[in-house]
């Protein structure tokens, strides 16, 4: 047993007396099951919830007041996390505990006059995660605290088990669902008291945030993953963790709704040989696929798409291109050859919303909205391979918990191809996401040469004009 210090208050007490702050029930419920000795808590929160300025503050300067000798150990799947949220919300408090007892605040460590301490350690060091034990024989129970631990290297947590925590706090939005802290709510559940957080148990995240994303993630919103994620702290499994579900996907091909005339855009993902060159087009609310093959000729490739582009009428300035891979030099190549500039895409630039990692899962993400609302239609329908690539794809996560698609070596371990048809017209939706729609009825598009192009690809005399 440890014995705190005479005046020690319960941990909500001590925020509210000595850090001015009033916690939320929840924020309540975990610090006060952390107090207890030998406790595991396992906390999954939305977004923007508190848990590292509130939570994981409180947490650690109360267990240093309680126990001067105590000791804690803290780390984050994001080291950004702790340098630029965790460690400036305990400084806030430096010369308030500096002057009262005695307490020194120096960059990633806060020590007691007693030989206590709270120490930040970096998950690129799995050595510095061992060695953490309670100490009975001189009052100083150990914490550790992993913030954001959705993110944290199973090699740690190997690490951390084989310490003797007093008290363990694991606290994160939600991740992967796989893991040890998904596992903390799911397998190893019995192991762990359990806190689930969702926006609408913080009132300081205003209805307006919900809204927006309520709005933004479709009709069906409490199906969506990110939402479930950001706003109601859930994890994502079995079918959720594909971008878009063969479900919805079906339900898009069966209820269209009314084909809108509008700018036209194409896209191209680029191959050579052993995946497929894809040309896709959006026209007002329709997309279509104008072109696919496994051409190993990337200059003919880039005759035959730009020819195509030509035919249908669409400007240089609407036709876009992949410049991940060899797409940069394809276009350039093209450029020089044709007198067709291709505008870039790059699926790799940072992505404008936070919790994506690039624009790639932010445009896949966003077309699993649009198809929710009912705001896209398939002329021509989908061939049963791009139904497949478009519904096969799974979320995945980054360290910092990011959200981003799988990767091509993921899926190929998975035995499927690279879904470059799907890629082809999300892009294509993409770069036309702002479109104003004609109140005219649509046109009917040009139409290509009437041969069987994956039997008999065109060739550049097709296109002469």
């Amino acid at each position: 047993m440890f014995t705190p210090v005479a005046d020690a208050l319960s941990p909500a007490l001590f925020a509210y007396r000595y850090l001015g702050l009033t916690l939320y029930p929840w924020q309540a419920e975990v610090v006060e099951a952390c107090a207890k000795e030998h406790a595991a808590v396992a906390l999954v929160a939305a977004n923007g919830s508190g848990k590292t300025a509130a939570v994981n503050t409180v947490m650690l300067l109360w267990w240093l007041y309680a126990y001067p000798k105590g000791r804690a150990a803290v780390t984050s799947g994001s080291w950004e996390q702790l340098e630029s949220q965790l460690w400036p919300a305990l400084m806030n408090y430096a010369h308030t505990f500096g002057e009262l007892l005695g307490w020194q605040f120096n960059a990633h460590e806060v020590r007691t006059p007693q030989g206590g301490f709270v120490r930040a350690f970096s998950t690129i060091q799995p050595k510095r995660a061992e060695g953490h034990h309670e100490k009975p024989a001189i009052n100083s129970p150990m914490l550790i605290l992993v913030d954001e631990a959705k993110g944290i290297d199973e090699g740690i947590f190997d690490a951390l088990n084989r310490c003797t925590p007093t008290c363990l706090l694991l606290s994160s939005s939600p991740g992967a669902p796989s893991g040890s802290f998904f596992e903390a709510f799911h397998k190893a559940a019995a192991l762990y008291y359990k806190v689930r957080v969702t926006a609408f148990d913080c009132p300081h995240i205003r209805p307006e945030r919900i809204a927006r994303a309520q709005q933004l993630y479709g009709p069906d919103y409490e199906a969506n993953p990110i939402y479930r994620s950001m706003i109601l702290g859930e994890f994502t499994e079995g079918d959720d963790s594909c971008i878009i579900s063969l479900r919805l996907l079906h339900s898009a091909l069966e209820h269209p709704p009314a084909p809108r005339d509008g700018r036209t855009y194409t896209a191209v993902d680029w191959a050579a040989g052993g995946d497929e060159t894809v040309l896709a087009e959006r026209r007002g609310n329709q997309l279509r696929i104008l072109y696919r093959d496994r051409e190993r000729d990337t200059v003919r490739a880039a005759a035959l798409i730009v020819g195509i582009c030509r035919q249908r009428g669409v400007a240089p300035s609407s036709c876009f291109g992949d410049v991940c891979g060899l797409g940069l030099g394809i276009m350039q190549a093209a450029g020089a050859m044709h007198h067709w500039q291709f505008r870039e895409f790059n699926g790799g630039a940072p992505a404008t919303d936070e919790h994506y990692v690039n624009i790639n899962i932010q445009a896949w993400s966003y077309f699993r909205a649009s198809l929710e609302r009912g705001e896209i239609c398939f002329p021509d329908g989908l061939d049963e391979e791009t139904r497949r690539q478009l519904t096969t794809r799974r979320l995945d996560w980054d360290a910092r918990g990011r959200l981003k698609c799988e990767s091509k070596e993921d899926m190929a371990k998975r035995g499927l191809h690279s879904p470059d048809r799907a890629d082809a017209l999300i892009m294509a939706w993409w770069v036309g996401r702002y479109m104003e729609y004609a109140d005219t009825p649509p046109m009917p598009p040009p139409q290509p040469p009437p041969r069987p192009w994956l039997e008999d690809p065109p060739t550049e005399r097709d296109f002469l004009i």
